[in-house]
């Protein structure tokens, strides 16, 4: 496994599994503090907000509205998170 792999599977499905059980557009501070309550090594939010550039160059995420501070699941994410990751992952906390 690549350094690129470990670093998605350790930070860009726990982000797109944030964005999905949120359901609300949210920021990369959201997502930080909700991976934070629930994982022993959670990224930073500087990481999350990588994650956030990358998944939205992939059409998983996009910025909502017009600004780039909030983020909406795309239904190509929502799909991948429904298909691909663990469906007993951690759950959004409020």
């Amino acid at each position: 496994m690549t350094d690129s792999e470990d670093w998605d599977r350790d930070v860009v499905e726990p982000v797109l599994r944030v964005l999905h059980q949120a359901g609300v557009a949210v920021t990369a501070d959201v997502v930080a503090t909700n991976l934070d309550a629930v994982l022993d090594d959670a990224p930073t939010a500087v990481e999350v907000d990588a994650a956030l550039a990358e998944l939205d160059e992939d059409n998983f995420v996009r910025p909502f509205a017009d600004t780039d501070d909030y983020y909406v699941i795309t239904d190509r994410g929502s799909g991948h998170v429904s298909n691909e990751l663990d469906e007993e992952g951690f759950g959004f906390v409020n």
